[in-house]
């Protein structure tokens, strides 16, 4: 029960940071945002290795190092900026549905590499995971195709941001079976993905500068990287929450719970983002189609 615990905070807290994350680049660029954010969890993860798990710095396996590597690039390059894209683009609620497609990419990439099991409870809950997902979508599709065809960019960042964070759940998994200390994946991942990010925000910054207006005052820019960089707390706390997780149970059960996260997005939208999102019945509809997916895996991993 630990672990489908720590699965909520991880829910929580990455539902949290795209809603935050969505009010900051109102008047931010997202890759600057991006960068602000990681840097916040960083911070954060940092502090905690400090505090609770300082004798396990030093003496990472090698094997463990090529694990973390990748984490780091595929968490961060491959699924935080386009989590941060998408969202900029389709709005938080919109986008974190497509993210939570997680949950199958993750069950197939453990089932298929690592030789883990699902019990048929788990799978028909990670189905419904991914019907509430299409049926929450599948209108909101058109019409932003019809409106506009960058929001088909959107949704595509957001299902490669999915896949992303599918492939880390199991990548994680691996670093901690070899390196067993989630506090020192988690840190270290992350300044590998400050390493891999930063060229990309600098070239970007380059180009367009941090603020999307050229009259915007400085209170205003700092306002909102407020916003970005709390979203970065919340992301923080949710992946060492997440490791965690994956450390205690199979990628499996994790997975599904986590991918609930869009039911704590829409809630917040509705309160936070009244005048940038619209929340409609079908949206709502099909969160909870996804969050009855998500008991089924709770109960299916139970026996």
């Amino acid at each position: 029960m630990a672990a489908i615990g720590l699965s909520i905070i991880a829910a929580f807290g990455f539902a949290t940071s795209a809603v935050l994350a969505r009010q900051g680049m109102q008047l931010v660029f997202p890759l600057p945002g991006v960068l602000v954010s990681l840097f916040v969890s960083f911070v954060l993860s940092s502090i905690m290795v400090l505090v609770f798990a300082y004798d396990d710095i030093g003496g990472i396996p090698q094997a463990a190092i090529y694990w973390i590597l990748g984490l780091g690039v595929v968490t961060f390059l491959g699924g935080r900026t386009q989590n941060f894209l998408a969202s900029n683009l389709i709005g938080a609620s919109r986008s974190s549905l497509f993210i939570s497609t997680q949950a199958p990419f993750a069950a197939v990439f453990a089932v298929a590499f690592t030789g883990e099991t699902i019990h048929i409870l788990v799978a028909l809950g990670t189905a419904g995971v991914v019907a509430g997902l299409l049926f929450s979508s599948g209108g909101s599709i058109l019409e932003g195709w019809r409106a506009d065809k960058i929001f088909l960019l959107g949704y595509l960042m957001a299902l490669a941001a999915g896949a992303s964070y599918g492939a880390t759940n199991v990548m994680a998994k691996q670093a901690i079976e070899i390196y067993d200390s989630p506090l020192i994946v988690t840190a270290f991942s992350m300044f590998v993905g400050l390493f891999v990010i930063g060229p990309l925000v600098g070239i970007s910054t380059a180009k367009s500068g941090v603020m999307r207006a050229k009259n915007q005052s400085l209170t205003q820019t700092l306002v909102s990287l407020r916003f970005v960089a709390l979203a970065g707390l919340a992301s923080g706390i949710a992946v060492n929450a997440l490791y965690f997780a994956v450390q205690k149970a199979d990628v499996v059960v994790i997975s599904p719970i986590v991918a609930s996260s869009p039911l704590v997005t829409l809630l917040l939208a509705h309160v936070f983002l009244t005048r940038i999102e619209t929340i409609t019945k079908r949206l709502a509809v099909g969160t909870v189609m996804a969050v009855s997916g998500v008991a089924l895996v709770v109960v299916g991993s139970q026996l």
